[in-house]
Order: C-alpha cells, then sequence, then structure tokens
C-alpha cells in the first residue's frame, strides 16, 4: 500500500563542509550554515526563494545559535523567503535532517504546499559546555 498520491522529487541539494570540532566554523552559526545551503540548494535546482511553499529544518542543538528557537524562521528570511511562509523546525536527534524531508514530502502528498525547502544543521563548536552539578559540587 502506497500512500504517496503525488510524485515528489528532490530538486537540488547542497550541504556545507564537515569541519574540526572548535576548528575554522567555530564562528559560524548553525542557522549561517542552513542558510548558505538552502541558498545553494535553490539556485541548484533554479527555484526562486519566493516560490518555496514550507520549510523545515532539523535542528538538534538549538541553544547552540542565538536565534536558535526560531531558526527555520531565520533561514527562510535570510533565504529570501517570503515571511508568509510556514517554517518548522524539527529535533529527532541524529536524523532531525531526514525527517525535515519527511515532513516536506507530507506536506507535498497533503496538498499544502508544492515546493519544499528542507534541511538540518547543527555546530558543535558552539554548543555550550556544561559541568553538571557544579553548584552543589561533584
Amino acid at each position: 500500500m502506497s500512500l504517496a498520491l503525488k510524485d515528489i522529487f528532490i530538486v537540488g541539494a547542497k550541504r556545507t563542509p564537515f569541519g574540526t570540532f572548535g576548528g575554522k566554523l567555530k564562528g559560524t552559526s548553525s542557522t549561517e550554515l542552513q542558510v548558505v545551503a538552502a541558498k545553494a540548494a535553490l539556485a541548484a535546482a533554479n527555484v526562486r526563494p519566493d516560490q518555496v511553499d514550507s520549510v523545515c529544518i532539523g535542528n538538534v542543538l538549538m541553544n547552540s545559535s542565538p536565534d536558535g528557537a526560531y531558526m527555520p524562521r531565520h533561514v527562510l528570511l535570510k533565504s529570501g523567503i517570503p515571511l508568509d511562509r510556514p517554517a518548522l523546525g524539527v529535533n529527532r536527534l541524529c536524523g532531525s535532517g531526514f525527517q525535515s524531508i519527511v515532513n516536506g514530502a507530507q506536506d507535498i502528498i497533503v496538498g499544502a504546499a508544492k515546493i519544499v525547502l528542507t534541511g538540518g544543521t547543527d555546530n558543535m563548536s558552539q554548543s555550550p559546555y556544561t559541568v553538571r552539578n557544579i553548584r552543589f559540587g561533584t
């Protein structure tokens, strides 16, 4: 039994490089990394930002970016996608980026969107450093 009632295509795919922990990308937020990949994917697919109906971005470490709580919305805006489009953040640990693709496909299947920008981003170098139990002694 197939739930896909429509053909769904990935028309552009781009990524940023893996870096070294504390390396050259340590000062680049996960939001900015995703914006670079999003703009490149849209350009490769020959899709204008105003053609995007919805955005879904996977992100595990929401607190690793100053704008992490609203990171999908910031990606939408910085990529030139109109403000009236929805932007959803997904946290499914290691599967967050893939889950964003699933959510995008579901938006297309149910007719909520024709074109969805999906992706996943994190920057471990910007993850907060935590020492457990330090407040009351270790």
